[in-house]
C-alpha cells in the first residue's frame, strides 16, 4: 500500500506510535484537572460565602427584631401615660412587672421615666420626691442649668439601677442629641454610645439608651414647637451592650464572630464585640441596622470552626484523580508507543471500564433513560431507579407494557414537548420540570435533562436523558417564600408583603387617579386575654379575628397582621376623590367594628375583645409606604387615646361602637 492510500484511521495509528502523544494527552488532562479544580474551588467557595451570607442576614434580622421589640415596651409605656392623668411610682413598677421582661426579652436593664423639670421648678421638684419616702433625693450632676431632667421612675429599682435615681440625662450632650431627636420627631430615638451611669467596678460596659417622648394631653401634637412645648418627659431604657446582645445572640451565632459599631467602625464606636476576631476570616459581611433613627454597623465574621464545616475534599479528590488519571493515560499512551501488543489488553480494560460505567449510571441518584422522541414517550433503555418514583419496574417499560406518559400529569405534556422541540430545532441538550403520579397516587416533582440524539443524516432517533427527584426542593422553596411573606400563626400576609403590595396600590392609585385607603386596628386589652386565659387562647382568638377580618371585607382587599394583635386592612380603588375614598373606608371599618364587637367563643368560652381602628386614605399624591402606614398608626392611636372600641379617620369626625 503506497502513502496515499493511508486512511485517516492509519494515521492516527501511527500518531499513537510516538511519544508526543502521550505528552500531549498528558498536557490536555492537566489543564482539564486544573479547570475543573479551578470551577469546583470556587463553587464550594461562593456556596460556603452564601450560608455565610443567610446566617449573618438571620442574625441581623434578630437583633433588629428584638431592638423593635424593646421600642413596643416603651410604646406601651407611653400609652400607660396617656392613658392616665398621672401614673404613680407603683402603676409603673406593676406595669413593668407585668410585662416579665426578665423572660421575654433579657437583657434589658431596665425600664424608666425621665421627667423634664424647668429650673424654676426643681426645688418644688425635689420636695415633692423627698416627701414621697426617698429622703437622700437630689438631681445629678450639680450645676445650673435650664431645663433639668431627672430619672424618677426605673424598674427593677435596684442594684446598679439605683444609682441612676436623680440622674439629670440631659445634662450629657449624647443623651441629650436623642432626647432632642425623640422630642422633635415623637418617634424612638436610639442614642450614640454611651457608658451608662449605672457602671462601676472593673466590668464597664459600653451602653446605649432609647428614648420615647411623653406629651401632656396623651397625644403627639403636630408641630416641632408644639412638641417641645408640651414635653413632659421620656420613657426610656438603657442597655448595657454586652448583656443585651449576649442575651439575643445565646447559641444562636456559634459560626461567626460579630462586632457591632455605633456608626463607622473603630475602636471608639465599637459597642460589642462576641470575641477578639480574627484577621484571617475568610468571610467578613458588614450589615447597617438602623433603629431609632440611627445607623449601627454590624460586622459578621466566620470562625475557623464554621470555615472547616464549610470546606469539602471534593476539589482535592478531584485534582487528585484528574492528575492521577491524566499520568495514567499518558504511561499508557507511552506503554502503546512501545508496545503495541498491549493493545488488546487495553481494549479488555475499556470494555470493563464500560461495563463499570453502566452499572455507575444504572446506580446514580436520579433515573438514566433513553426512549422514543414522541409522546407518550416508550422507553428504551431505563435504570432501575424508576421504580422510587412510579412504583413500575424497569421491565415493565422496556417491554412496552407501561411508558413515562402513564405517570406524567396530563397538563405537564405541553411543557415537556415544547421543551424537546426547541431542543431539537436548536440542537441542544433541554431541561424541565414537571409531575410525575405514580401507581399509590403519591405525585412527585421532577427535573429532566436530556439530548436529542441525531444520526449523521440530520434525522432524529431518541432521546437520552436523566430524571431526579426534586420533590424536597420544591416543598423546600414554597415554605422559604411562605415564611417570607406570611405570618405563621393566621396565614395572613405579614408587613413585608403588606408593605410590598402597598408600595403597588400606591403606584397604581398615582397611574389612574383612583384613592384607596388603609384601616390600622389594634385589639383593645388583648393583653388581658393572654393573661387570664394564656397564649394559646390568644392566639386562637388572633386567628377569629383574622377570619372574620376576611369576611367582612372585599374580594381583592389586602388583610395583614403586623404582628402582636395588630392586623391592617389594605382598600383599593375606593374612588376619585379622598373624601369618597373616606367614607367607603369609613362604612368597611364599621363594619370590622360590629364584627369584631361580636363575642368570640374560644375553648367554651364567651370572650370579649375590642378594636381601635384608624384609618388613613391614599391617591395621587407621592406618598411612601412606610409613611402611610405609620400615619395609620398614629390615627389608631388616637382612637385609643379617645376612648378605644371606635373608628378614627384622618379627616373627619370619628364613628363609634358601644363598648
Amino acid at each position: 500500500m503506497s502513502p496515499k492510500d493511508k486512511s485517516p484511521a492509519s494515521h492516527f495509528h501511527a500518531l499513537l506510535d510516538h511519544n508526543a502523544a502521550a505528552w500531549l494527552m498528558l498536557a490536555i488532562g492537566l489543564a482539564l484537572t486544573f479547570g475543573l479544580w479551578m470551577h469546583f474551588s470556587a463553587h464550594f467557595a461562593e456556596r460556603a460565602q452564601d450560608r455565610f451570607a443567610h446566617r449573618a442576614e438571620a442574625a441581623r434580622n434578630l437583633l433588629l427584631s428584638r431592638m423593635q421589640a424593646h421600642e413596643q415596651v416603651l410604646r406601651g409605656g407611653a400609652a400607660l401615660f396617656a392613658a392616665s392623668d398621672e401614673v404613680s411610682r407603683a402603676e409603673w413598677r406593676a406595669y413593668v412587672g407585668a410585662l416579665a421582661l426578665d423572660r421575654s426579652l433579657p437583657g434589658i436593664q431596665g425600664t424608666g421615666f425621665t421627667q423634664m423639670i424647668p429650673a424654676s421648678r426643681l426645688a418644688e421638684h425635689v420636695a415633692q420626691v423627698r416627701a414621697e419616702g426617698f429622703p437622700g433625693y437630689g438631681v445629678h450632676p450639680p450645676g445650673e442649668r435650664d431645663p433639668y431632667s431627672s430619672i424618677i421612675y426605673l424598674e427593677p429599682f435596684a442594684d446598679r439601677n439605683l444609682r441612676a435615681f436623680g440622674y439629670d440625662m440631659y445634662s450629657d450632650p449624647v443623651r441629650r442629641e436623642a432626647m432632642e431627636r425623640a422630642r422633635d420627631t415623637g418617634m424612638p430615638a436610639l442614642s450614640g454610645r454611651v457608658t451608662l451611669v449605672q457602671e462601676y467596678g472593673s466590668e464597664v460596659q459600653a451602653g446605649f439608651l432609647i428614648y420615647l417622648p411623653i406629651y401632656a394631653g396623651g397625644t403627639q401634637p403636630d408641630s416641632v414647637d408644639a412638641r417641645r412645648a408640651t414635653l413632659l418627659g421620656f420613657v426610656y431604657s438603657p442597655f448595657r451592650a454586652h448583656d443585651i446582645m449576649r442575651s439575643i445572640f445565646d447559641g444562636r451565632l456559634d459560626d461567626a464572630d460579630i462586632e457591632l459599631f455605633d456608626g463607622d467602625p473603630s475602636a471608639e464606636t465599637l459597642l460589642f464585640a462576641s470575641t477578639q476576631r480574627s484577621a484571617n476570616a475568610r468571610f467578613v459581611i458588614d450589615h447597617p441596622v438602623d433603629i431609632g433613627g440611627r445607623r449601627w454597623l454590624a460586622r459578621f465574621s466566620s470562625t475557623p470552626a464554621f470555615e472547616r464545616d464549610q470546606a469539602s475534599a471534593e476539589p482535592g479528590l478531584i485534582l487528585f484523580g484528574g492528575s492521577t488519571l491524566s499520568l495514567m493515560l499518558f504511561a499508557l499512551l507511552n506503554i502503546n508507543a512501545h508496545h503495541r501488543r498491549r493493545m488488546q489488553a487495553a481494549a479488555a480494560r475499556l470494555v470493563q471500564s464500560r461495563d463499570e460505567f453502566r452499572t455507575l449510571v444504572e446506580n446514580v441518584p436520579g433515573v438514566v433513560f433513553r426512549s422514543q422522541i414522541a409522546a407518550p414517550w416508550a422507553v428504551i433503555h431505563i435504570s432501575p431507579s424508576i421504580a422510587a418514583l412510579t412504583d413500575a419496574a424497569p421491565e415493565e417499560f422496556v417491554s412496552g407494557r407501561v411508558s413515562f406518559g402513564d405517570f406524567i400529569v396530563l397538563e405537564d405534556f405541553a411543557t415537556i414537548e415544547e421543551a424537546i422541540r426547541r431542543a431539537l430545532r436548536e440542537r441542544t441538550s433541554y431541561e424541565v420540570e414537571y409531575r410525575m403520579r405514580a401507581r399509590d397516587g403519591r405525585t412527585c416533582w421532577v427535573t429532566e435533562r436530556g439530548h436529542v440524539y441525531v444520526d449523521r443524516a440530520g434525522v432524529p432517533q431518541w432521546l437520552d436523558g436523566v430524571i431526579i427527584d426534586i420533590t424536597e426542593r420544591r416543598q423546600a422553596e414554597e415554605a422559604i417564600r411562605n415564611l417570607a411573606f406570611v405570618d405563621t400563626l393566621t396565614h395572613l400576609p405579614n408587613r413585608r408583603f403588606l408593605l410590598d403590595r402597598l408600595r403597588q396600590g400606591l403606584a397604581n392609585s398615582r397611574r389612574h387617579g383612583r384613592h384607596g385607603a388603609l384601616l390600622f386596628i389594634d385589639l383593645d386589652h388583648f393583653k388581658a386575654v393572654n393573661d387570664t386565659y394564656g397564649h394559646e387562647a390568644g392566639d386562637k382568638l388572633l386567628c377569629e379575628v383574622a377570619h372574620r377580618l376576611r369576611q367582612s371585607v372585599r374580594e381583592g382587599d389586602t388583610v395583614a397582621r403586623l404582628g402582636g394583635d395588630e392586623f391592617v386592612v389594605m382598600l383599593e380603588d375606593l374612588g376619585e376623590s379622598s373624601r369618597e375614598a373616606s367614607e367607603k373606608a369609613a362604612a368597611i371599618g364599621e363594619k370590622i367594628l360590629a364584627a369584631l364587637n361580636e363575642p368570640f367563643q374560644i375553648e367554651d368560652k364567651a370572650h370579649r375583645t375590642t378594636p381601635s381602628i384608624g384609618v388613613s386614605c391614599f391617591g395621587s399624591a407621592d406618598e411612601r409606604a412606610e409613611d402611610l402606614l405609620r400615619q395609620a398608626d398614629a390615627v389608631m392611636y388616637r382612637a385609643k387615646a379617645r376612648g378605644r372600641n371606635r373608628l378614627e379617620r384622618d379627616d373627619t369626625q370619628p364613628r363609634t361602637q358601644p363598648v
